[in-house]
């Protein structure tokens, strides 16, 4: 299982942005959000994964703020990052929680866990 650690935004003026390879000057953003993709490539892991999924959007509910999205190969978390707490702080926190999820989701899908992981 693969898991990819990121943060998005949305642009503001997306008048001003263009969808090209060439440098451009950055333009205002806001709705940041953190956000973990879980990949799974073996089928029998995919469908136990799919599974566990729901039981997680059951209690991440809950707290309000986390998304999920399905996707063919796993799903993505998104979490809205906290304007009121430091950056590196908040991204410090979104890493340990992701990775302990990972953990889980190894557990649940029957993946050894290595050491580092």
């Amino acid at each position: 299982m693969d898991l990819l650690i990121s943060m998005k935004s949305e642009i503001l003026n997306k008048g001003i942005y263009f969808e090209s390879t060439v440098m451009q000057m950055p333009t205002a953003q806001t709705e940041e959000k953190f956000v973990a993709e879980f990949r799974e490539g073996d089928k029998e892991k995919l469908k136990l994964l799919k599974r566990y999924v729901e039981i997680l959007e059951n209690k991440l509910n809950e707290d309000v703020g986390f998304n999920i999205e399905h996707t063919n190969y796993g799903f993505k978390l998104l979490k809205p990052v906290d304007q009121n707490k430091d950056y590196m702080e908040a991204w410090e926190e979104w890493v340990v929680f992701t990775r302990r999820l990972l953990i889980e989701l190894k557990h649940v899908v029957g993946e050894e866990i290595q050491e580092g992981s």
